[in-house]
């Protein structure tokens, strides 16, 4: 696809997009959202990058290995907190880091998330690509 004023137009919304994603994700434990949804709005706006910009600008920008490296530190991160003391933590309503490692982990599962939606949309992808050239053959 090759429409100059959506590429220009999205460079600039991408960064709000993802302001907004890490927004859901810090602020979950305060509002609807969390990590999860902050993760899945993180994601998608890189698999509208990869498909509005194409596959090789966005392998470019981000490679497959990055998205990999994120989930194990996003599952690793999340495990830990199982073995870290937990206390009684004494919350302040409204405040964004009142509540110990809850925000902490939102990010680490929102990353965990968003890195494998891009995961998944990389490999499935790459199955097309491997389709088409058995098609040809």
């Amino acid at each position: 696809m090759n429409d100059f004023v959506m590429r220009v137009v999205f460079r600039y919304v991408l960064l709000f997009i993802q302001i907004y994603a890490f927004y859901v994700m810090l602020h979950g434990h305060l509002s609807p959202g969390g990590g999860f949804a902050g993760g899945i709005i993180l994601g998608l706006s890189m698999v509208l990058y990869i498909l509005i910009y194409g596959s090789r600008l966005g392998n470019k920008r981000l490679p497959l290995h990055l998205p990999i490296i994120l989930i194990g530190i996003g599952g690793a991160s999340e495990g830990l907190k199982f073995f870290l003391p937990s206390k009684g933590v004494h919350a302040a309503p409204g405040q964004l880091f009142s509540v110990g490692l809850i925000t902490v982990m939102s990010l680490a599962i929102g990353l965990l998330v968003g890195s494998s939606l891009i995961t998944m949309f990389y490999l499935l992808l790459e199955e097309k690509k491997g389709g088409e050239e058995d098609g040809k053959a």
